[in-house]
């Protein structure tokens, strides 16, 4: 009986520390981004050498919908910026008034090529 319960919280102590171990692990490595095969347009200039790409960060706004924001934002920023080759939609939030949405936020990244080339 007694052999028992210190196998038990031998096996209890052994869970834990491997539990620690691997949430460790895993939070350690969450943050490390890679870029993705599909990105090389974005990051390589189409295949011709290492471009620059600035990011731009933006807001679009819109009482329609959120895919309406990112519209908004993303027609807006290529009045002024030529050669944008994407966007990631960090952040979608509204305002709310009296129970109903009235005002969709979206937070994007806006990736652009600019035309010189490392």
């Amino acid at each position: 009986m007694v052999g028992e319960m210190k196998m038990k919280k031998i096996l209890f102590v052994i869970t834990a520390v491997i539990l620690i171990f691997a949430l460790s692990y895993f939070y350690m490595h969450k943050t490390n981004k890679k870029v993705p095969e599909s990105a090389d347009l974005v990051y390589k200039g189409g295949g011709k050498g290492m471009a620059v790409v600035k990011i731009l960060n933006v807001v679009g706004d819109s009482t329609i919908s959120w895919d309406d924001a990112i519209h908004k934002a993303v027609e807006e920023a290529a009045k002024s910026i030529d050669n944008i080759s994407g966007i990631e939609v960090v952040n979608q939030t509204a305002n709310v008034k009296n129970g109903k949405i009235v005002e969709y936020k979206a937070n994007l990244q806006i990736a652009y090529r600019v035309d010189k080339e490392i």
